[in-house]
């Protein structure tokens, strides 16, 4: 008899390739010089981002389903397995994002806030905003700028791609998961 994964072996596997393919977004965009500066850029990415998060999401527990569980899952239960996902792919992606930030560009950080910072100044500008309220958000990016540091972006990304992944995996939830029907007569 073929023993099946438990769901953190099940969860890993999926975790672990989209938190591969995660980095592979990131790698693509940092090699084609691609900065998500400006709120257009950031909203692709974020879109993108989105897009990937889902699929993984919803192929992973319908898999976890039909495989593991017969075709069956609770909601509560396909919640946890689209967490456990989001939780191994955050691990990846944050793990990914520190050493990129310490080792690979340590000023990645600082040219993307001050790309932003700039693109805000003369956003601001161009729709006539009052020079107090410029000089406040750039007073803001400076800020930003002087409290970031790889270590918290690092536990950032952890908290806030969890709270992400709990929200989608509460909704992919309601259209995966297949209650066995209570008023079925088992087959002899």
């Amino acid at each position: 008899m073929e023993k099946k994964p438990s769901i953190l072996q099940f969860t890993m596997t999926y975790g672990a390739i989209l938190g591969i393919a995660s980095v592979m977004v990131s790698l693509i965009m940092y090699m084609a010089g691609y900065m998500p500066f400006n709120f257009k850029r950031q909203v692709l990415v974020g879109l993108v981002s989105l897009v990937i998060m889902i699929a993984f999401i919803v192929v992973g527990t319908k898999s976890y389903r039909d495989k593991m569980l017969e075709g069956k899952i609770s909601y509560w239960n396909a919640v946890l397995v689209g967490m456990l996902i989001v939780v191994f792919s955050t691990i990846i992606g944050s793990f990914y994002s520190l050493i990129f930030n310490l080792f690979i560009d340590p000023e990645y950080t600082n040219k993307l806030m001050e790309a932003s910072k700039n693109w805000w100044y003369d956003y601001l500008n161009n729709m006539g905003a009052p020079d107090a309220q410029i000089e406040s958000t750039m007073d803001k990016f400076d800020k930003q700028m002087a409290n970031s540091t790889p270590i918290k972006t690092f536990f950032q990304s952890i908290y806030m791609s969890v709270i992400f992944g709990l929200i989608l995996s509460l909704i992919t939830s309601a259209f995966i998961k297949k209650d066995p029907n209570p008023f079925s007569q088992p087959t002899a």
